[in-house]
């Protein structure tokens, strides 16, 4: 899909726009044409075919142009003027969070900063201590860590994206891969792409696959290259029989795969690659790995279990979870509309939920102390409430329940008081405001909120976002037996940036008897896709449907909030 493509074409023209000094409306207009076609379910490439980018929500006619420019030639002359007038390191150092264009330009213009190798060198040896006092350096410096830290690494769906695009080029030369590593274990970010396959010919049409920028290494059964992006590759090519235990070699993880070897070990027998082989050296499994798992005795344990966790103990005894499906979710019960920080309005959003298969959804649209994103007020949401009846009698029995996400205020108190909440249908309680408080006080905002009688489940409990700050601090036991306590609910977003909570914390939450809701976070139709991710982390934290509230139908999830 290219619309992710052309959506961070558009954002490097905004950044440029902003760290060449262009008007700011123009930087404002590019940022949200970019979230505009990343949120698209249509391929911005077919309505360019028909004539009809305008159409696009905040694509106007100077963007169309600029759109059917490179779609046209495949290059935007604004963008590389503007990258002219910018210096060499801006487009590195943005990447920094807390770094924007107009910071970055000063930083690269002015004090000759090349890159964030060297911001960090002339942060600790001092060459900047006359220009940012010592609060302002040491969270450059924090910043320059996480980002760093995060690296070359990809979010699950931008993973997910790299191995569909090479798996049509592959299927279009008759050859099949098959997906392994940490991104078929469903790992929330994901480092390199590995690639299994039959097939002699793999090795010869990666390294001529046009997306690829180096070849690093190539031979008659591994070949490793960088794609344009700076991901790396890498396929393998097994035989039939062996490609079972390939699967599971290369999947790993790693101390799953050494609890596996132990266990041929414990029976005279080998277990590599290549095989499951037994003290005669005979293959006994290999082809599949259903048949691996078999013949060691042990239940087949989906990838996202491999991590050595208990699954070998479960699977021996025939005791492994049957995990929740993307199927078994009747609803989501996060998402925005245009009343806040959306995309999409209401209906829109109603009715692609529907056409999901959804039976219900809840609007959870910010509470007023989130002025950044338009957060409402209570004269505002019963406006909403009205236009949600008139929805709800328009997508009968289809229904979307009057929901909020709720902000915890510095002090632990809610922007509205109980009788007023008591109006909603499900209330969601989150922080987005003053993340410098001590764990302490951090936790004590989450637990008050869980504790409120009218609050019904805690949006992602951490706040953390990849790539940009980690998670609060908050003491996460608490939080769990103050749910359970006060008969309250905890989310994994979905939203790949989050994917919070974690799976160790999902898991454990739901073994001491608190719901799991797994949502989108979308704030637009597209978005709603983001369920799956929390899905995969639902999974991977051992979770069966009945452990996640919104795989209940409507009347059992209402039940839940009474």
């Amino acid at each position: 899909m290219r619309n992710a493509e052309v959506a961070d074409l558009l954002d490097r023209l905004g950044d440029a726009a902003e760290a060449a000094g262009e008007d700011r409306f123009k930087v404002v207009a590019y940022h949200r044409a970019a979230t505009s076609i990343r949120n698209m379910e249509e391929e911005v490439e077919t309505l360019w075919e028909r004539k009809k980018l305008e159409e696009i929500k905040f694509v106007g006619s100077g963007i169309a142009r600029k759109l059917d420019e490179y779609f046209r030639t495949g290059k935007l002359r604004l963008l590389d003027e503007l990258g002219a007038k910018v210096p060499q390191g801006v487009p590195e150092l943005v990447k920094v969070p807390g770094i924007g264009p107009r910071t970055a330009y000063r930083l690269s213009h002015d004090l000759g900063v090349t890159g964030v190798a060297d911001l960090r060198a002339a942060l600790e040896s001092g060459r900047l201590d006359e220009e940012f006092g010592p609060g302002v350096r040491k969270s450059l410096l924090l910043s320059i860590e996480k980002f760093q830290s995060f690296g070359s690494r990809m979010l699950l769906p931008e993973a997910e994206g790299v191995f569909q695009k090479l798996e049509a080029y592959f299927g279009a030369l008759g050859i099949s891969v098959r997906m392994a590593g940490s991104l078929r274990r469903g790992k929330a970010t994901v480092g390199d792409v590995d690639l299994l396959s039959t097939d002699d010919r793999t090795m010869d049409a990666l390294a001529g696959c046009p997306a690829v920028a180096q070849v690093l290494e190539k031979g008659p059964k591994r070949t490793s290259v960088k794609l344009e992006g700076g991901v790396q590759v890498d396929v393998r090519v097994f035989g039939i029989d062996e490609l079972g235990a390939a699967l599971l070699y290369f999947t790993g993880s790693k101390d799953h795969n050494i609890a596996l070897r132990n266990l041929a070990i414990e029976r005279g027998w080998k277990l590599n690659e290549y095989g499951l082989f037994d003290a005669e050296g005979a293959r006994v499994a290999g082809e599949s790995e259903e048949g691996v798992y078999e013949r060691l005795g042990l239940q087949y344990v989906p990838p996202e279990l491999r991590e050595d966790r208990g699954e070998i103990e479960s699977a021996r005894e025939g005791k492994l979870p049957s995990l929740v499906k993307l199927d078994d979710i009747k609803g989501d019960l996060q998402m925005h509309t245009t009343w806040s920080d959306g995309s999409a309005d209401l209906e829109q959003m109603a009715l692609s939920a529907k056409a999901r298969g959804y039976e219900y959804i809840a609007v959870t649209d910010h509470s007023m102390s989130v002025r950044v994103a338009n957060g409402l007020t209570e004269e505002r949401f019963r406006r909403q409430w009205k236009e949600i009846d008139k929805v709800n009698e328009k997508l009968a029995p289809f229904r979307v329940l009057k929901s909020v996400e709720m902000e915890i205020k510095s002090d632990g108190s809610l922007d509205f008081d109980r009788e007023f909440l008591k109006g909603f249908d499900l209330v969601g309680a989150s922080l987005h405001q003053n993340f410098g408080q001590d764990a302490e006080r951090l936790t004590e905002r989450a637990l008050k909120a869980l504790s409120h009688p009218e609050v019904d489940i805690l949006f992602h409990p951490t706040n953390r976002l990849f790539g940009r700050r980690e998670g609060n601090p908050i003491d996460l036991a608490r939080v769990i037996r103050t749910a359970r306590e006060n008969g309250k609910m905890l989310e994994i977003d979905g939203e790949p940036r989050r994917l919070d909570l974690e799976d160790v914390w999902a898991r454990r939450a739901a073994q001491e008897g608190v719901p799991i809701v797994t949502d989108s976070d979308a704030h637009a139709t597209g978005e709603l896709n983001n369920v799956a991710y929390g899905v995969t982390v639902a999974r991977r934290a051992w979770l069966e449907a009945g452990q996640v509230a919104n795989a209940s139908n409507l009347r059992d999830l209402l039940k839940r909030f009474s």
